[in-house]
């Protein structure tokens, strides 16, 4: 793969997210080149062209069958990620996709497959990882810095109308977005407490949906116990009002972290704190689904650079990319029979 040249990029799929790509791969002019765009909605895709002064291909095919570019984002409706990342691996196409990487068992098993036998480079979105505020707080975990873990919590209490579910066709259905609250808004916070808290072993959760007029949850609650012994709660809903930031905690025998979005709020480990930027400034998305900050994807695009240069996987690859997946979909799975799901049951 290219050492000194640039990337070339593409984006399929031209709604919101992809102007966050857009921007990153701007950023990083001196390694990508955005090349084009392609979305099936003719319209979006010539509007989205114009704004940033790039190729609009005729079709998601044509954009694949280009040989200028290297790496293609997919930024579709959730439902449709799998299609064009097997696709895009039979083209030799590396990818990076959206979360969250599929919505079935059956699309993630398709993406792994097909990355695996193209050899291609894969990376899922989960651009919160990248966050020194996080990174150490996993640092200071696995050191033992707060002894024995007891609990690990996501609280994601965001809201969103009845017009932004509206606004899309495809957004609160089962088929394209795939559940609600907990794996459009809340997937964040269920990656990070895996990267944070490890594995988790069995989950059992209540889902409803209680303000909003769509197929999926707009209010969850789970309980969760992991493969270390400790146990904590998982809620996402998009029926708050007025939204509030993400808040992870991780309590232990001798020390708690709290993150709100990116940023500590506590980190009473008895020593260290001087080190931290407790109460810093950060972005949420509680509440609008824009504001989350652009560095964490851009410090990803990076990381998938880095890998092809040096022929290492990314970080975040398609096998990590899908663990929070597998954990939601157990918690839907635990919500629909009414009992305790254990994650890899048949």
């Amino acid at each position: 793969m290219k050492n000194n040249k640039r990337f070339g990029f593409g984006i399929i799929g031209c709604g919101m997210i992809a102007d966050f790509h857009a921007n990153s791969i701007l950023e990083l002019e001196d390694d990508a080149e955005l090349i084009g765009v392609a979305d099936t909605v003719k319209d979006a895709a010539l509007k989205f062209s114009s704004r940033y002064g790039v190729r609009c291909f005729e079709s998601p095919g044509e954009l694949l069958a280009c040989p200028g570019i290297d790496i293609v984002c997919i930024c579709t409706p959730s439902g449709y990620h799998a299609d064009v990342a097997v696709a895009a691996a039979r083209q030799g196409k590396n990818i990076i996709i959206e979360k969250p990487m599929g919505i079935t068992k059956d699309q993630l098993d398709r993406i792994e497959r097909a990355c695996d036998e193209s050899g291609v480079t894969v990376s899922s979105i989960s651009q919160s990882r990248f966050s020194r505020s996080v990174r150490m707080a996993r640092d200071a975990i696995r050191e033992g810095r707060l002894g024995r873990i007891v609990c690990a919590d996501a609280y994601m209490k965001f809201y969103r109308s009845q017009e932004y579910y509206d606004s899309g066709s495809w957004r609160g259905t089962k088929r394209l977005d795939g559940g609600g609250a907990l794996m459009n808004q809340g997937i964040h916070g269920v990656d990070l407490l895996l990267y944070l808290a490890g594995d988790i072993v069995s989950v059992y959760a209540v889902s409803k949906t209680l303000t909003r007029r769509i197929e999926v949850e707009d209010t969850l609650a789970c309980i969760v116990e992991y493969e270390s012994g400790a146990t904590g709660v998982i809620q996402a809903t998009t029926s708050v009002f007025p939204g509030y930031p993400r808040r992870i905690e991780i309590n232990g025998s001798d020390g708690t972290i709290a993150l709100e979005e990116t940023s500590v709020v506590k980190w009473d480990l008895g020593s260290g704190a001087q080190d931290i930027d407790v109460g810093g400034e950060f972005r949420s998305s509680a509440s609008v689904p824009t504001e989350i900050s652009p560095r964490y994807h851009t410090a990803q695009i990076k990381d998938v650079i880095n890998a092809l240069r040096t022929g290492t996987r990314p970080q975040i690859d398609q096998h990590e990319g899908r663990r929070a997946v597998d954990i939601i979909l157990a918690i839907y799975r635990s919500a629909e029979e009414h009992r305790t799901v254990y994650i890899g049951e048949d």
